[in-house]
């Protein structure tokens, strides 16, 4: 993959040096991550918001692949979402996971293949695959990992093609899946929710740019309430009251897609430097995920803890490797 780049539009012009996590700094040690409890006492809780449920939902969490291509606009039901996971995946293009929980849509796609950074977005929230198929390692690493898999290649219910073609046309009914699923319920949420709407301090922001590389950037415009992308091609868009842009470490995942490009695998643990975007404003952090099943935990520079406030939370998965350059104004 080439260049990352981040550039944010705010009121204040900033330094690239302003978003790494150089300098002189005290360490302090990361809150610890809520430990694992019981389904009930979570879904009190909308463990992927932060929001309170009036019930538990009768369903799992599902992970649906979607393609983030022109090929396969429009996008569908990505606003019903509960959170969003972007990756990056091979030819420098990106992919979405989004996770849906307190709503089941009957049309969302168009639906992609899986990848193994899958496992850790889908495990702190025992989240199950939803997929049009994926490479044999790729399913045999997911399955081992005790993640549950729907998809198209096997035949599962609730998928099926549209008028489009293929690869770019599977669409899933989640309605109709859940009828034939295990509804196994999250044990731990997918962050640390703050109890209180205070807001964190930093500099004021309208407007963020993410790019993958040569071929993929993703825009997106602060309105006052939420964060939208601008040039994503769903009729109705994802509004993330969090942005969050995270770097993990990232490796080759051992095979190449049909073109002959390598396919990257973001490890979806450990560590590393964050971003936050939270309303309008930003917040230089860091993010810490004991393993693939863990709460991601958020500290401030300073080691101080830092719980998202409740809401619908956009996450973008870039690699450490990468050089990614910063600038605002």
């Amino acid at each position: 993959m080439k260049l990352r780049m981040l550039s944010v539009t705010c009121a204040l012009v900033l330094s690239v040096g302003a978003c790494s996590n150089g300098g002189e700094e005290k360490e302090s040690p990361a809150p610890k991550e809520p430990a694992k409890t019981t389904a009930a006492k979570v879904a009190a809780i909308n463990p992927l918001t932060g929001g309170t449920l009036k019930k538990t939902p009768a369903n799992p969490v599902f992970v649906v692949k979607v393609d983030n291509t022109p090929a396969s606009a429009p996008q569908t039901s990505i606003d019903q979402a509960d959170l969003v996971v972007e990756q990056t995946v091979e030819g420098g293009i990106t992919r979405l996971a989004a996770l849906y929980y307190t709503r089941l849509p009957g049309d969302v796609g168009h639906v992609r293949s899986m990848r193994a950074t899958d496992i850790g977005i889908a495990k702190p929230v025992r989240g199950q695959v939803v997929a049009s198929g994926g490479a044999g390692r790729t399913i045999s690493r997911i399955k081992d990992a005790g993640i549950p898999i729907h998809s198209q290649d096997a035949g599962s219910p609730g998928l099926s093609r549209d008028a489009g073609y293929a690869p770019y046309n599977v669409v899933v009914d989640l309605g109709r899946l859940n009828k034939d699923v295990k509804n196994e319920q999250p044990e731990r949420p997918y962050f640390q929710w703050a109890t209180d709407a205070a807001a964190p301090k930093g500099p004021q922001v309208t407007g963020a740019t993410v790019k993958f590389s040569r071929s993929h950037t993703t825009s997106w415009k602060f309105n006052g309430k939420a964060w939208k992308r601008t040039n994503g091609t769903s009729a109705k868009e994802f509004g993330a009251r969090n942005l969050v842009v995270l770097w993990a470490d990232e490796k080759d995942a051992g095979y190449t897609d049909p073109a002959g490009n390598p396919v990257p695998e973001t490890t979806f643990q450990g560590g590393g430097k964050a971003v936050v975007f939270v309303g309008g404003t930003r917040v230089n952090a860091k993010w810490k995920k004991a393993n693939n099943a863990s709460t991601i935990v958020l500290t401030t520079r300073d080691g101080q803890a830092m719980k998202l406030p409740k809401g619908k939370t956009w996450i973008e998965l870039l690699s450490k490797r990468e050089s990614t350059a910063l600038s605002a104004q």
